[in-house]
């Protein structure tokens, strides 16, 4: 594969047809952060007829067009369309803002990727009295090569990586962007047959949520100490105050580090939303 840097007219960029939809909440931000410092990561593209096509960029790439910059610095790579569509999947999961489903289908894809590109991978492993194949290799080989990827641990990757196997795409579209996008919810239902998935989506999507029965506390209940959510309080304000970029570039070498330690925090601070909402 070969790489090249370049001066690109914005007018000669296109997004992928099936680029997942804009952010519109980060766009200001990333405009903002544009104009201050310029387009610090070039755009991964690829040609495509008489232009370029988006690879991974896409919010950079609409945040460029948005503040009239004529000409945007790009990565041109001639990747095919597998690879492409790979780069794609893995800055989307770098992304902190994606929602249960959309996590579960992108990581099931690029594993069905990952799987194509490397079928040497898989194994076969003796049961009983004859050969069976088990992809027990090749899911340790993805989630390992995808945590170096996208700075996810690979526990994550697992079982995002089931749930978007398991769940058929009927059910996970009509989940998507609803009270049901939560992995709680995914784990749920993913061992049902494909009819009573997306039964159960229909039925549950438009079922209004069960009063939470509140008993008194038993005296013999065992009592959390009280400077536990204080600690959580405190530490979760040292967080939403640090800022980013200057987290991101005092990380150095250590960015894998900095991105499984905060997709661990974001596994906890869903899995805290989810059980308040039980």
């Amino acid at each position: 594969m070969t790489e090249t840097i370049s001066m690109l007219a914005v007018d000669m960029l296109h997004r992928r047809k099936d680029a997942r939809p804009l952010n519109d909440a980060i766009l200001p931000s990333l405009c903002d952060s544009i104009e201050e410092i310029g387009v610090v990561n070039p755009i991964r593209v690829r040609r495509d007829g008489d232009g370029y096509e988006v690879i991974a960029g896409a919010h950079r790439f609409a945040a460029c067009d948005l503040i009239g910059l004529r000409q945007v610095p790009c990565i041109i790579v001639d990747d095919d369309d597998l690879h492409a569509e790979l780069a794609m999947i893995d800055e989307n999961l770098m992304r902190a803002e994606l929602s249960a489903s959309e996590r579960a289908s992108s990581t099931a894809r690029r594993k069905a990727i990952y799987l194509e590109l490397h079928p040497e991978t898989a194994k076969e492993a003796f049961k009983g009295n004859q050969y069976v194949a088990t992809d027990n290799l090749s899911v340790a080989s993805f989630s390992a090569e995808t945590a170096k990827a996208t700075g996810k641990d690979e526990r994550t990757i697992r079982r995002d990586a089931e749930r978007g196997e398991k769940v058929v795409p009927e059910a996970m579209n009509k989940i998507a962007g609803t009270k049901l996008d939560t992995g709680a919810y995914l784990d749920r239902i993913k061992n049902l047959s494909p009819d009573e998935q997306v039964k159960a989506v229909e039925r549950d999507v438009v079922a209004p949520r069960a009063p939470v029965d509140r008993k008194p506390v038993a005296e013999s209940a065992p009592t959390v100490p009280a400077n536990v959510f204080a600690a959580f309080i405190e530490h979760a304000d040292v967080i939403e105050t640090l800022p980013i970029p200057d987290l991101i570039s005092a990380s150095g070498r250590q960015r894998s580090v900095l991105g499984q330690r905060a997709s661990g925090l974001a596994d906890r601070m869903i899995e805290i939303v989810e059980r308040l909402d039980q």
